[in-house]
């Protein structure tokens, strides 16, 4: 079996804390986002983390640092997000590069999950079908904000986008099982959409268009679990995730005369003094002083003094 891991985006929505760092590798509690999707894969032989040149040196580290004998990095050929072949795209060009023809996990690197993925691939391999892990947000009016499945059991029997009157509240995630025989879908739906006027930007970069076109060409069934899901593409998401994530608040930097609140991750060499923190996380070597800082994410190398400062994004070398 093998797994593809999706870790080429730019990120865009957390920039400039991403402009120079794959998100996969942002510290979540005391390890890389990827490393708890990475700890979770112990029935998978082949480990492929799908990344962009500019970004592969610091994956190859990360396998280094973690000793990850069974995980190796594939570049995708693309430098920048404007020419990046869109999540399908780097899949089909990767499964032919590579030529896989075995049972296939792929997730996305960024998204941090509660479920044990060796639970979704019993799941899956039982059903000897497609699969999609979803997840029930539980609430029609949030479910307009992702793509949403709609089941008969657990078969999935419909797909929509963001959907203004969703059919169900199950949101699809960026986890996909595909058995051998099944990983053909990749090219017979790129074969398909190419007879069509759909932009070949919208049906090689929007996963949910694979599930909306496979279910109705072969059995495709749902995964849905109960627990945690977090998209760290947003800041909010970021700090979310690390609340759930940690029992208590880490603090392993310098405080001095300050007022540390609740959903606080400070790094190791940051130094807080005379200032107030709360829902943030706190990079190594930077130095907050006499300021206050909600909901916000400051940084590597960051000199803040005198300043408030409330769902910001701060990148590394800034003096406020």
């Amino acid at each position: 079996m093998k797994a593809i891991v999706l870790a080429g985006g730019h990120a865009t929505r957390l920039w400039p804390i991403t402009k120079n760092r794959a998100k996969p590798l942002l510290p979540l509690g005391e390890r890389p986002i990827i490393d708890y999707i990475i700890d979770d894969m112990d029935d998978v032989d082949d480990i492929i983390i799908s990344t962009n040149e500019k970004f592969a040196g610091d994956f190859e580290d990360y396998i280094d640092n973690y000793d990850r004998d069974n995980v190796r990095v594939v570049v995708e050929e693309q430098d920048s997000e404007e020419e990046k072949p869109g999540t399908i795209g780097a899949i089909i060009k990767l499964l032919d590069k590579e030529g896989i023809e075995d049972d296939l996990v792929v997730i996305g690197g960024d998204n941090y999950y509660s479920f044990d993925i060796a639970d979704f691939i019993d799941f899956a391999q039982e059903k000897e079908s497609p699969a999609n892990v979803v997840y029930d947000v539980e609430d029609k009016d949030m479910a307009t904000s992702f793509g949403i499945v709609d089941t008969e059991g657990d078969e999935i029997t419909g797909f929509e986008e963001k959907p203004d009157v969703p059919p169900s509240t199950l949101a699809s995630t960026a986890c996909y099982f595909f058995p051998e025989d099944e990983v053909s879908l990749f090219h017979e739906y790129e074969d398909y959409f190419k007879q069509t006027d759909v932009p070949a930007e919208q049906y090689l970069d929007e996963p949910g268009r694979l599930i909306e076109w496979a279910h109705e060409q072969t059995p495709m069934y749902a995964f849905s679990f109960t627990g945690d899901w977090f998209d760290i593409g947003t800041p909010e998401g970021y700090i979310s995730a690390m609340d759930e994530l940690m029992d208590t608040d880490i603090v392993n930097g310098k405080t001095e005369d300050s007022r540390i609140g609740k959903n606080v991750f400070i790094m190791e060499g940051a130094e807080i003094e005379n200032s107030t923190v709360k829902n943030s996380i706190i990079f190594p070597e930077a130095e907050i002083k006499d300021s206050e800082i909600r909901s916000s994410i400051i940084d590597c190398d960051t000199d803040i003094r005198d300043t408030e400062l409330n769902d910001a994004i701060i990148g590394k070398h800034t003096s406020l």
